[in-house]
C-alpha cells in the first residue's frame, strides 16, 4: 500500500500542535490554581533576605506584613494537597480551631486569623508590632477557605524559582505533619513530631492551651521539670506556671489535661510533679519568692479566689497521695504535712473561700478539706497535751 507522505507530515504537525495546546492548558490550569506572579514573588524573596531573623539584625530591616503571609498561602495549600492533606469542612475546621486556640487573643482578616502567642509583654501595641515577624513570636495563622494552620514562613522555604522563571513547590515536612496531626488525626505524624518537632508540640500546650494529648503533656512536663530541677537552686516549682495561667485576655485558665496527667501519674515511686506543685502553692502567698517570676508573679497575677482554686486543685492530688503512699514509702514522701495543711494554718481564710465556691467543683475536695482540718485540730490537741 502506498503511503501519502503529505498526509503523514500533516498528521505529525497536528500531533505537535495538540501537544502544545495540551501543555498550554496544563500551564494555564497551574497558573489559575496558584495565581502566581513570578516577578513579584522573586522581588519579595529578595526583600525578605533583609528581614530580622534570629541573630541577623540588619541596620534597616525589612518589616514583613500581611502581604508576606498572603504570598505563601497558595504554595502551602498546593504543597499540603500534594502531601495528601485532607481539607476539613469549614464547620469542622472551625470547631477544631476553637478547641485548639481557645485561650488566645486573635485578630481576624478576610483570608486568615492571627493567633497571638507573643508574650514579650502583654500589650496590644507589642502584639501588633511583631505580628508577622519571622522570629520573636510563635504566632500561628489560621488560613480560611483552605483550612490549615501555619507559622510565619519565608517564601524561600516554600518555592524555588529557576533562572527560566519555572518553579517548584516544596514546603517543609513539619508543616505537613502538624496539619495532618491536628486536622487529619494522623497518629503517624504525631509520632514524627514527637521526635522531630518537640518545641512546637510543647508550644501547643504552653502557648495555645492544647492539652488533650497525654504524650504531648508528658513531653512538656518531663522536659520542663528536668530543666528547672537541674538548675541551682532547683526551680521545679515553676511547673505551676504551666498549669495555671492568665491568657492574653487576662482570663484565668487551667490546663486541665496537665492536671489530669499529674493526678494519674503520681505514684508510690513518683512524687516529682505534685511536690513541685506543693511548693508552688506556697509561692502564691509569698510576695518575695513570687517576684522571681517577674511579670508573671503568681502573687500579683491571681486573685484570692483564683489562688484558693489553685490550692484546691493541688491539694486534691497531694492529700490523698500522702495518705496512700507515705506509709509505704516515707523516704520519698518525706514532707511532714501537706501544703494545704500549712496554708490553712497561715491563711485560714482559704477554707471559707473554698467552701463559698462549692469546692470549685472538684470531686474529692470536700473530703480533702475536712480531713485536713481534722488533722490540724488533732495536732492542736496534741500540742496542748505536750504543754
Amino acid at each position: 500500500m502506498k503511503i501519502n507522505k503529505f498526509l503523514i507530515a500533516s498528521l505529525f504537525v497536528l500531533f505537535l500542535s495538540c501537544k502544545d495546546k495540551e501543555k498550554e492548558i496544563v500551564n494555564n490550569q497551574k497558573k489559575d490554581i496558584l495565581n502566581i506572579d513570578v516577578t513579584e514573588t522573586k522581588n519579595l524573596i529578595k526583600l525578605q533576605k533583609n528581614a530580622n531573623y534570629i541573630d541577623y539584625r540588619p541596620d534597616n530591616p525589612y518589616l514583613p506584613t500581611e502581604k508576606d503571609l498572603l504570598a505563601i498561602i497558595p504554595f502551602v495549600e498546593q504543597g499540603l494537597k500534594n502531601a495528601g492533606y485532607k481539607t476539613l469542612s469549614d464547620s469542622e475546621f472551625e470547631n477544631r480551631v476553637k478547641d485548639l486556640v481557645k485561650d488566645n487573643k486573635v485578630k481576624k482578616y478576610n483570608a486568615f486569623t492571627t493567633v497571638f502567642v507573643n508574650k514579650l509583654d502583654r500589650t496590644s501595641e507589642t502584639l501588633n508590632e511583631h505580628e508577622f515577624d519571622f522570629d520573636l513570636t510563635d504566632n500561628q495563622f489560621v488560613v480560611k477557605k483552605y483550612n490549615f494552620m501555619i507559622p510565619m514562613l519565608f517564601l524561600r522555604d516554600v518555592i524555588k524559582i529557576n533562572k527560566d522563571n519555572s518553579y517548584s513547590i516544596s514546603i517543609p515536612h513539619y508543616i505537613v505533619a502538624r496539619n495532618k496531626y491536628l486536622f487529619n488525626d494522623s497518629q503517624a505524624d504525631l509520632d514524627w513530631l514527637l521526635v522531630n518537632d518537640q518545641d512546637f508540640l510543647k508550644s501547643l500546650v504552653n502557648s495555645l492551651g492544647y492539652d488533650k494529648e497525654p504524650r504531648i503533656n508528658k513531653l512538656l512536663l518531663e522536659d520542663c521539670y528536668e530543666m528547672w530541677n537541674n538548675s541551682r537552686p532547683s526551680e521545679n516549682y515553676k511547673i505551676g506556671r504551666l498549669l495555671f495561667i492568665k491568657d492574653l485576655n487576662n482570663n484565668f485558665c487551667i490546663r486541665q489535661g496537665l492536671v489530669d496527667y499529674i493526678r494519674k501519674n503520681t505514684r508510690l515511686d513518683d512524687n516529682r510533679f505534685v511536690y513541685a506543685l506543693s511548693y508552688y502553692s506556697f509561692i502564691l502567698y509569698n510576695k518575695e519568692v513570687s517576684e522571681k517570676f517577674g511579670n508573671d508573679s503568681p502573687f500579683r497575677m491571681f486573685s484570692d479566689v483564683e489562688k484558693a482554686h489553685i490550692v484546691s486543685i493541688i491539694a486534691s492530688i497531694e492529700v490523698p497521695a500522702i495518705a496512700k503512699y507515705k506509709p509505704e514509702n516515707p523516704e520519698l514522701w518525706n514532707n511532714v504535712v501537706s501544703a494545704l495543711y500549712n496554708l490553712l494554718v497561715a491563711h485560714p481564710e482559704i477554707k471559707d473561700i473554698i467552701i463559698k465556691n462549692n469546692y470549685f467543683g472538684i470531686k474529692n475536695m470536700k473530703q480533702v478539706l475536712e480531713d485536713t482540718i481534722d488533722e490540724i485540730d488533732v495536732d492542736k490537741i496534741k500540742r496542748g497535751e505536750d504543754f
